[in-house]
């Protein structure tokens, strides 16, 4: 018997140390974020990271990237930045509404998208789909071209429960999420000093 476990002693431990190395990144955790950088670099409460798809991501950053689903496209070509609180610091709750509040990036296109807090895009409840389409799943991003194209213009965004295929906003359907700000083809210039990404303010509106 004790020969026995001593020859699966060394299975027993690589089975403990991958699941325990891969808890931490099935979501958003702090662990997560040391090991890979994300969350420590950041502009207001809207965290960035400069280098995806680049070959110095080490193994750690590359989980992370597959865990948010990003399939972002490889530094400078677009600049992702997340956010889950508001202005106040406070959780992006499901039972509040908000309103982004930014200045139109120096850029080719940018985008808002709005994910539970389990990474993956909210959903209508009453028109829930197993398998939704890319047009299902694309009603919940707040295009740029639908608001302005003018650099430097300000917008507005409203987020509430039940905007749904209405421009220029986002619902959360009454769930806990985060915002991702996607801009693609930015200004070199947000890498040499990202303070200059002019990100939205998060105001919290009314709550139930």
């Amino acid at each position: 018997m004790n020969k026995s476990l001593k020859k699966l002693a060394p299975y027993l431990v690589g089975v403990t140390l991958g699941i325990l190395s891969f808890i931490p990144f099935t979501r958003q955790t702090t662990i997560a974020s040391f090991l890979t950088g994300f969350g420590s670099n950041t502009v207001n409460q809207w965290n960035y990271f400069l280098d995806y798809g680049s070959e110095s991501q080490n193994m750690w950053q590359r989980a992370y990237v597959s865990l948010l689903g990003l399939l972002p496209s490889a530094s400078p070509e677009v600049i992702y930045l997340s956010a889950s609180v508001d202005d106040n610091g406070d959780g992006l709750v499901g039972n509040c509404e908000y309103t982004l509040n930014g200045v139109v990036p120096k850029a080719r296109y940018w985008s808002y998208a709005i994910y539970g807090n389990d990474n993956y895009y909210l959903q209508d409840p009453n028109n829930l789909k197993d398998d939704p389409t890319y047009e299902d799943l694309f009603a919940q991003v707040a295009n740029g071209h639908e608001l302005t194209t003018d650099i430097g213009e300000k917008y507005e965004i409203k987020i509430g429960n039940n905007f749904i295929n209405q421009e220029g906003s986002l619902s959360h359907f009454g769930n806990d999420f985060n915002l991702i700000l996607r801009i693609y083809g930015p200004d070199l210039i947000y890498y040499d000093d990202p303070s200059l990404i002019p990100v939205a303010k998060i105001l919290k509106g009314s709550c139930k």
